[in-house]
């Protein structure tokens, strides 16, 4: 899926680059261990990004800070507001929280108590609002109206999506052979930076989104020439479920990344409990679906990396997950 699209152009390696800089001193540089297990299971080298041991639990602090780094002080000043299922909001909480600013978060109202518990830990006011990712939004939109907030987006800011594309140059720094990257895809901002990253550098290494069969707002922007509104979106990982992206992102995956994977829920159960019970990889749903997306794919290539985008996950929830593979 390649080809040149304006939206696409405003964003830059260099960009990249600049977002590692501000936000370096800030961040963990995740180990990216080859894992036995996953190799053993997907008969080739198979390399785990481990974004699970990021700070807050999942790679959105990366994103949150280059955003946050580059707003001026009257602008962080004014507050910071963001729309998240729950990894996005830690992510922008935790940066107010090192700048000292407000920071409200709007969660869906099914929201996962752990993310919860943990946003609020951070000092971050939370108000739950709908349950699907267009409706959080414009809540969002209207609390910037009304209150004067400064808003971080999920997925679809330059400087977000730099951010996040700093995982990709650490990727190819230790482990420059790598042939194929499989990334999740919620509204796009993971893999927008992250392909922008490698392929810049590297062009013939494959990158892959991975998505959920039943939340797969990427794939239908491929398919129709642009973003549209999901009629549902349905899916054990929460992380993931978009109901649409937006243009930048359907731009740089549309130039940059070479396909998308569907899988479904029992393939991410599944996943999740190999990375936990064989490779010994605490991973959320979410953060396990590159790793069903590379099983997935019967023609792949090594040394392979699978980025695991998240860990927040309780005993609790895992106990609920594993009865639903049992029931699925």
């Amino acid at each position: 899926m390649t080809g040149e699209s304006q939206p696409a152009a405003r964003l830059t390696l260099e960009d990249v680059r600049a977002a590692r800089q501000r936000i370096g001193s800030y961040i963990i540089r995740t180990p990216m261990p080859l894992s036995d297990a996953a190799s053993a299971r997907a008969g080739g080298s198979v390399y785990l990004k481990l974004e699970s041991l990021q700070r807050v639990g999942a790679f959105k602090v990366r994103g949150a800070l280059s955003k946050v780094t580059a707003l001026t002080a009257e602008e962080r000043g004014r507050g910071l507001v963001c729309a998240s299922s729950g990894n996005h909001g830690l992510g922008v909480a935790y940066a107010a929280a090192r700048f000292g600013t407000r920071c409200t978060v709007v969660l869906p109202e099914n929201a996962n108590p752990l993310k919860s518990s943990l946003i609020a830990k951070l000092g971050a006011e939370i108000v739950r609002h709908g349950i699907t990712s267009d409706v959080r939004q414009e809540k969002v939109d209207e609390l910037c109206r009304e209150r004067g907030y400064t808003q971080v987006h999920p997925f679809s800011d330059p400087l977000l999506i730099a951010g996040q594309g700093t995982i990709g140059l650490e990727l190819l720094e230790d482990l420059p052979e790598v042939e194929e990257v499989y990334v999740p895809i919620g509204g796009g901002g993971l893999i927008s930076g992250i392909a922008l990253a490698v392929k810049e550098q590297r062009p013939g290494v494959r990158v892959y989104g991975v998505e959920p069969e039943h939340s797969n707002a990427m794939y239908e922007a491929l398919r129709h020439g642009g973003p549209v509104p999901l009629a549902r979106v349905d899916t054990i990982a929460d992380g993931l479920a978009a109901k649409i992206t937006e243009d930048l992102n359907y731009a740089l995956v549309r130039r940059y990344v070479d396909d998308i994977i569907l899988v479904s829920d029992r393939e991410i159960l599944e996943a999740t409990f190999f990375l936990l019970e064989q490779a010994k990889i605490l991973a959320e749903p979410s953060g396990a679906t590159s790793f069903a997306g590379l099983l997935a794919r019967s023609a792949r290539q090594t040394p392979a990396v699978a980025v695991v985008s998240g860990g927040n996950v309780s005993l609790e929830h895992l106990l609920k997950l594993r009865q639903m593979q049992r029931d699925v």
